[in-house]
């Protein structure tokens, strides 16, 4: 019997997390939403309702495996605390596309889905609820952040230091044995060539910074 599962978020980063979970044989249940109400179709599924659903998901819908589709880093961390609130009890598996390659000396944190294609390579540490997105790539021995969002095409390379929050955008490369810091932003198309500090918005190539004490606000939901 496929494990059942709930996706929290509906949007399109969410119906990628259920494509995802469908190739992995795993049993959708449905879609939490606080922005939809309960019953409208998401896919071929419904949405269950809020985030309170989960407080007797197991008796509801026999499962307390939940899969976190939420794209912006603030929300998605606003809500897993939310959740673990509201039902302590809640699991959040990691989730790793069969079209992507992880090492098997790579370490994924809880809660951290992998898109199609994303390559991580050896004795990789990446945290807990990151979103590493298709044909991203991680090389060896670097290390990333919790809630972190690494974007379609974006290219880390080996020995990084990524804080935690960080949104690094698509086709963005970070040479090698630099790093970030929390909660910053890496604009698309960007290249990282000098160490960044926290709450940065750096763009252009090479990546200069272009605001200070910066909040990465509703990029996507």
């Amino acid at each position: 019997m496929a494990d059942k599962v709930i996706v929290l978020g509906s949007s399109g980063h969410a119906r990628s997390v259920a494509c995802v979970l469908e190739d992995l044989n795993y049993e959708v249940v449905g879609f939490v939403d606080s922005f939809r109400p309960p019953g409208e179709p998401v896919l071929r599924y419904k949405t269950l309702g809020d985030e309170h659903v989960m407080r007797d998901c197991q008796r509801r819908y026999g499962t307390r495996s939940v899969v976190v589709g939420v794209g912006d880093i603030l929300s998605r961390k606003r809500v897993v605390q939310l959740i673990r609130e509201i039902n302590p009890d809640v699991v959040f598996p990691t989730i790793v596309s069969p079209h992507a390659k992880v090492s098997h000396y790579a370490s994924l944190g809880e809660g951290t889905v992998v898109l199609s294609h994303a390559l991580v390579n050896v004795e990789c540490l990446v945290g807990c609820f990151c979103v590493l997105n298709s044909a991203s790539l991680i090389e060896h021995n670097t290390r990333i952040g919790d809630y972190c969002s690494i974007s379609p095409g974006a290219n880390i390379g080996a020995n990084v230091s990524v804080g935690e929050g960080v949104f690094i955008g698509s086709s963005a490369t970070l040479i090698q044995r630099r790093s970030v810091g929390a909660y910053s932003v890496i604009g698309a198309g960007a290249v990282v060539t000098q160490d960044l500090p926290d709450h940065v918005l750096a763009v252009g190539v090479p990546a200069v910074v272009k605001r200070e004490n910066y909040v990465n606000v509703n990029i996507f939901r």
